[in-house]
């Protein structure tokens, strides 16, 4: 299967799944009209944006699909590079994995620790190098999630268990 099929694979997943919860936030009752937004305005509007950007990437893999054929008409004799690869595991398995220890690592280690873990470690899969510039990324990302989730909008993160429930005390 070409990685333009997937694409429309993809989105079309991503259509049929947003269409078919925004039909169901038609079922969802306001008991309180004082509101602007009700219950059901959040839900249908990430669902609205989530048809306009599949929409936009069905578009965007059309026209690189045609720019690709257009260019490998020009360029018969280029090799395909294969791809990546650790220890003959795809990316995308690793990635997937990752996201899983992730969110194991979230209930053990708490949010700070395992988030500056994963970031730091996926990004040396993905392929970064500049050591100082991936824990500089990892730090303040995590940072600004933590002042964002836990301070600002008051949504409580994993602490984690033991002596790292006590490290995240620290901090929120």
């Amino acid at each position: 299967m070409t990685a333009s099929k997937k694409d429309y694979l993809f989105y079309g997943i991503v259509i049929a799944f947003a269409g078919f919860f925004l039909m169901s936030t038609t079922q969802i009752h306001s008991a309180n009209k004082t509101t602007i937004l009700g219950p059901k305005a959040w839900p249908s509007i990430i669902l609205i944006l989530m048809l306009i950007l599949a929409i936009m990437g069905i578009i965007k893999t059309f026209i690189t699909t045609k720019k690709a054929a257009a260019a490998q008409l020009e360029k018969l004799n280029e090799t395909e590079e294969p791809e990546k690869r650790i220890f003959n595991i795809p990316m995308s398995l690793i990635s997937i994995l990752s996201i899983i220890l992730y969110s194991v690592g979230l209930y053990i280690f708490g949010f700070i620790i395992s988030s500056i873990l994963f970031l730091y470690l996926l990004t040396q899969v993905l392929g970064a190098r500049k050591q100082l510039v991936i824990i500089l990324v990892s730090v303040i990302l995590t940072v600004f999630f933590v002042w964002l989730f836990s301070i600002v909008l008051k949504v409580p993160l994993p602490r984690g268990i033991g002596i790292f429930r006590e490290f995240s005390l620290l901090f929120y």
